[in-house]
């Protein structure tokens, strides 16, 4: 599965391989298309350098451009737009509709919340001032003489476009695919739309994918994102799951246990007494870390615990190392805590992209998302009673979804309930 950016100058190019990334996928930035395109990135992304140009320059290089990047196995086209709609914006997605075919319609989501650039009611917003009076209405060599959107996408634009308020966007994915539908029905090649949060946005991104319209994203990064991320969880690319348990109750020694003979898992067992010692840790999280990415070659389901779940393992004797390493026996704790949490975030950064996480026992779970760099996590439902779904917030991979349950929690199937709701065998994913 392929996805296709071709952006107006570099930094953009650059930044939506960034957001790519985010989601697990290899991207990468071409500087020239008179090669063969590389086989092994799943996201390419293309600078025109157009942005400046006249009109019809413009157009010639994104078709040209096109020419070279279409494919049939491509899931997603988009035009990266600047945050600030900069640029020759119609002139550009002439290009799009010309060289994709007229059963095409475009998507053009202007808002980047996150950067503050918002579109309320068809007018933009950049840090709380209208469009024309931030920067880019000054820009010397690309002004913008309109914060109304609808004008300046229509500008050059020879095809219909209509926009969809935020009204419209909120009345939910069902009846916003129903509306894509028919404005298509009507001839409506491009929709702009509003968008206040990133909610909107994935909202915008559920009910395209549901109208089943062959369309294209035009946006300056998220909105591409939302789409890419979503198509891979329908397609079920996101295919792998990391499970981390750090107890040692006898709780979750029988949910392992049952986890393990219901499916096929990879295990990588860490030493919890080399985590605790200060002179240790170190090589022991690269070595369960650089074993994790090994068994992640052929397997999709990976387990990283200390807990002795095996006949005639012992339990480590907390007091003891407490006292040899001359700190409090929470010190210790937290360093296991840590150490996995560590090896977590390694295996998770990896080249692999992962359906989900699921951590046993809260310290972890704190743990993991301090080194992940997640604000917190935005919880979604109740999986079972003390076992929380959610999806976190920013961090290095925002939205990551995750489980997280305590060591004394659940039956013996606790644990593999949470494995089947991140990987979605219950069918119940409904959030989106």
């Amino acid at each position: 599965m392929k996805f296709r950016i071709i952006a107006d100058d570099l930094t953009g190019a650059n930044a939506n391989c960034s957001l790519m990334k985010k989601i697990g996928l290899n991207a990468a930035t071409l500087f020239k298309l008179d090669e063969d395109l590389p086989e092994n990135y799943d996201a390419l992304a293309y600078t025109t350098d157009s942005r400046a140009m006249e009109p019809e320059e413009a157009y010639e290089r994104v078709k040209e451009a096109l020419k070279k990047l279409k494919a049939e196995d491509v899931a997603l086209y988009s035009k990266r737009l600047d945050s600030t709609l900069r640029g020759n914006i119609g002139s550009e997605l002439n290009a799009f509709f010309d060289s994709l075919g007229e059963d095409y319609i475009g998507i053009a989501v202007p808002s980047y919340p996150a950067t503050s650039r918002i579109v309320a009611n068809g007018t933009m917003f950049v840090n709380g001032e209208l469009l024309i009076n931030s920067d880019a209405g000054r820009d010397p060599k690309t002004p913008v003489s309109t914060s109304t959107v609808i004008d300046i996408f229509r500008e050059d634009l020879n095809y219909d476009a209509d926009i969809v308020f935020i009204e419209d966007i909120e009345k939910g994915v069902d009846s916003l695919a129903e509306l894509i539908k028919k404005k298509k029905e009507e001839g409506i090649r491009l929709l702009v739309f509003d968008g206040l949060i990133d909610k909107h946005l994935e909202t915008i991104a559920s009910a395209i994918l549901d109208s089943g319209l062959k369309f294209f994203a035009s946006d300056p990064g998220p909105f591409t994102l939302k789409v890419a991320d979503q198509i891979l969880e329908r397609d079920e690319i996101l295919s792998k799951v990391l499970m981390v348990v750090g107890s040692v109750t006898d709780t979750s020694i029988n949910q392992i246990i049952e986890l393990l003979n219901s499916y096929d898992f990879s295990v990588i067992k860490v030493d919890a007494k080399l985590l605790s010692q200060k002179d240790k840790r170190d090589r022991e999280i690269k070595r369960a870390s650089k074993e994790a990415l090994e068994k992640l070659e052929a397997d999709d389901y990976l387990l990283i615990t200390t807990t002795p779940y095996e006949e005639g393992e012992k339990r480590l004797d907390l007091v003891s190392l407490a006292k040899k390493e001359n700190i409090h026996m929470d010190d210790i704790s937290m360093r296991i805590s840590d150490g996995l949490a560590e090896i977590a975030k390694d295996t998770i950064l990896s080249e692999y992209s992962f359906a989900g996480s699921f951590i046993s026992g809260g310290d972890i779970t704190v743990a993991f998302s301090r080194y992940m760099e997640s604000q917190g996590i935005e919880i979604r439902e109740e999986v079972i009673p003390l076992a929380a779904y959610g999806r976190m917030i920013g961090g290095l991979i925002p939205e990551h979804k995750i489980i997280s349950k305590g060591g004394m929690v659940g039956d013996r199937n606790a644990m593999k309930i949470c494995f089947e709701k991140i990987k979605k065998e219950k069918g119940n994913e409904d959030e989106q």
